[in-house]
């Protein structure tokens, strides 16, 4: 089983382990509200009807996968430990050494660099931790999603039509398929 950093500190930002406390849950809840322009097109959960006892149960969850070793959900920390947003290692197969990555940052933070910090570091501490593959998808109209892998070298794979439905317009949506190997990774170092 990979065993995972539960901080990670990088130059303007902490990536700390999710943890399940109502304090984090209404820090939480707080940026998802103020973000819901921006992120409710790309992220089916993040609606007007999205509760702190939503966000209490995510964290909850984000707990226990970590505990099976499935996900390796962090926050986002400022300097001052205030929450940005999150980022996690998901469907983390150790046999096929591979992952993707997921994230979503406060639009008071967007912007900044700051995301692709963070996935810089992720992708330190899998890579360094035997990780060969990491996937990042990404609506085909999240144009600032996508820059994220754009900018740090991932290679675009494909496009997987109609993958992903979308409650809100009521269609499928096409996804971007990011990836980038540990050899890759290696190069630019």
């Amino acid at each position: 089983m990979i065993i995972a950093s539960e901080t990670i500190k990088g130059q303007r930002i902490t990536l700390q382990k999710a943890v399940k406390s109502f304090e984090m849950a209404k820090a939480h809840i707080q940026e998802v509200k103020k973000s819901l322009p921006e992120l409710s097109p790309w992220l089916g959960w993040a609606t007007e009807d999205y509760k702190i006892e939503d966000s209490y149960e995510y964290l909850q969850g984000c707990v226990q996968e970590w505990e099976k070793g499935n996900e390796f959900n962090y926050m986002i920390l400022d300097e001052n430990k205030n929450f940005m947003g999150m980022i996690s290692a998901l469907n983390v197969k150790e046999k096929d050494r591979n992952l993707e990555i997921g994230y979503w940052i406060s639009t008071t933070h967007a912007g900044n660099g700051y995301m692709q910090e963070a996935v810089k570091l992720l992708e330190k501490e899998f890579f360094g931790l035997g990780i060969n593959r990491i996937v990042i998808h990404t609506d085909v109209l999240n144009k600032k999603s996508a820059n994220v892998p754009q900018k740090l070298g991932y290679v675009l794979e494909g496009i997987q039509r109609q993958s992903l439905w979308n409650k809100k317009e009521q269609r499928f949506r096409d996804i971007n398929t990011f990836s980038k190997l540990s050899n890759e990774y290696e190069q630019n170092l």
